[in-house]
């Protein structure tokens, strides 16, 4: 018999035993230890086959910061099966139930690191954020000098930084373009499956923390992981700080959610290697709660109407009218003529700011009246989405 159903607290060892065969990892009590944490804070999804659990996957709640809107997102993760039970529509079936629960605990969008874009774009996911990988030998890193600065940088172990680096995280500009607020439980998280990550705090002469970077030690690379700043003088002293390695290291590596090009900053442009890669999927799940909290941009008075195809989830489609009146923008479900048609997908890449849909017309992903096409666009953000984060 086949049955699908929430997964409990009973559920855990099970499960484990699922992502461990499906991903080839190797079992281990820092392993255990970091997943019970993700497991115990998720909300968990599986399909049984005679009460034996075959596939499943976890949703992880978050709250993101959408350009300046807060939206409840739920992170999919760890989306596994048996070999001889993949294939046969047994995810289909728990995104189903995911996205119900999702209503149903008012979550508004959902993330996710896909293995295919193709079958992810299924249940109605987009890419929506890229990531930068920046590489540069250690014999090329900038040999600028900086002015002194009054503040110093400390080394911590990770566990002991997330106190003084959290608010920084959460409230930074960078993290603002539909980036997660992790909580506590969050960042433990990270220490646990992460053990060799290391922290660096610039604080200025006050002690007020003022940037912060990630990073991690291997053989040959020095990589860093995450770096945030508020002055310029962190920045500078953080990068002195990378820099005092040179001689240890091989090469250094810079993973960025922030994905843009830093060669205009070197002397040498050539000596810096990077690569914009699509790193996330997103998928607005209520369409309904997304249009009427959107941070919709100031435009002058108009009215749009357009219609919406969401094949898997069939409540979101329909004819939605946007009025702009004062400077303020409503959102409705009508029943009326529509001037342009989108997919899901195609108005959450131009909503999170990923691709206009005036470049998705250019590029002829979408069709329809470019005077409509420019009405709704001159109501969305414009800013590069970032996300620092992956689950």
């Amino acid at each position: 018999m086949i049955s699908k159903r929430m997964l409990t607290a009973a559920d855990v060892s099970a499960f484990y035993a699922l992502t461990v065969y499906a991903f080839n990892k190797r079992d281990s009590e820092d392993r255990r230890r970091a997943f019970k944490q993700l497991y115990d804070n998720s909300r968990g999804y599986g399909l049984f086959v005679d009460d034996k659990l075959v596939s499943g996957f976890l949703g992880t709640p978050f709250g993101v910061n959408f350009y300046g809107q807060p939206f409840q997102m739920s992170g999919i993760g760890y989306v596994a099966s048996y070999p001889e039970f993949a294939g046969h529509g047994s995810i289909s079936q728990l995104m189903t139930l995911a996205f119900h629960d999702m209503h149903a605990q008012h979550v508004t969008l959902s993330y996710l690191a896909p293995f295919s874009d193709a079958f992810y774009r299924r249940f109605g996911y987009e890419d929506a954020f890229d990531q930068a990988r920046h590489e540069m030998a250690s014999r090329d890193l900038p040999r600028t000098k900086f002015p002194v600065a009054d503040g110093h940088v400390e080394r911590l172990a990770f566990a002991d930084a997330i106190p003084l680096i959290s608010k920084l995280h959460n409230e930074h500009p960078l993290n603002q373009h539909a980036g997660t607020n992790r909580q506590n439980w969050w960042w433990q998280y990270d220490v646990l499956k992460h053990p060799d990550w290391e922290v660096a705090v610039y604080f200025d002469a006050q002690e007020t923390v003022q940037g912060y970077l990630i990073y991690e030690r291997e053989p040959d690379t020095f990589l860093i992981h995450e770096c945030f700043v508020e002055t310029i003088a962190a920045r500078q002293q953080l990068f002195n700080f990378v820099r005092k390695h040179q001689s240890a290291y091989r090469q250094f590596v810079y993973a960025s959610g922030a994905p843009v090009q830093l060669h205009d900053l070197f002397a040498d442009p050539q000596t810096l290697k990077t690569q914009i890669v699509p790193y996330m999927m997103a998928r607005i799940v209520d369409v309904a709660d997304f249009l009427a909290k959107y941070p919709y941009q100031p435009a002058a008075d108009q009215t749009l109407a357009f219609n919406l195809e969401d094949r898997f989830l069939p409540e979101n489609e329909g004819t939605w009218r946007l009025t702009t009146h004062n400077g303020q923008t409503t959102a409705e479900k009508v029943t009326a003529p529509a001037e342009i048609t989108l997919t899901v997908q195609q108005l959450t890449k131009a909503a999170f700011g990923y691709r206009s849909l005036l470049s998705q017309h250019q590029y002829g992903e979408l069709t329809g009246s470019i005077t409509a096409l420019q009405k709704l666009q001159r109501l969305l953000v414009t800013g590069q989405p970032m996300l620092w984060d992956y689950f």
